[in-house]
């Protein structure tokens, strides 16, 4: 390994607005995604019965996805891996893919 591969990289003040374009970019993209996954799902749970249930349904599958990956990175960065929690928040993912095309159902292009 040369001493130029462990050099750190030196953010300009351009680098840090483009990263801050992409992360404000990022955010707006996931909020405009959980808000329509909000709502479809939520609107599918009602149909199923789940009641009052179904205002907090599709929050938990989020906060699930979020909370097991957070985890799994956190025990894989203290050198304590459990694979187990990744494949549970992608169960979890197409769970949350499998109740969009559900609630868009029969549109194919709502479920797709």
């Amino acid at each position: 390994m040369t001493a130029e591969a462990t050099t750190p990289v030196t953010l300009t003040r351009t680098h840090r607005v483009f990263i801050g374009v992409v992360v404000a970019g990022a955010l707006v993209i996931a909020a405009i995604g959980f808000a329509g996954s909000y709502s479809a799902v939520r609107a599918l749970a009602e149909q199923k019965g789940f009641g009052s249930f179904s205002y907090v349904f599709p929050i938990g599958i989020d906060a699930g996805i979020v909370v097991l990956l957070a985890l799994d990175l956190l025990l894989t960065w203290i050198r304590i891996p459990f694979p187990l929690l990744r494949q549970t928040a992608w169960l979890l993912t197409a769970a949350t893919i499998a109740f969009n095309g559900a609630a868009a159902w029969p549109d194919p292009l709502g479920v797709g």
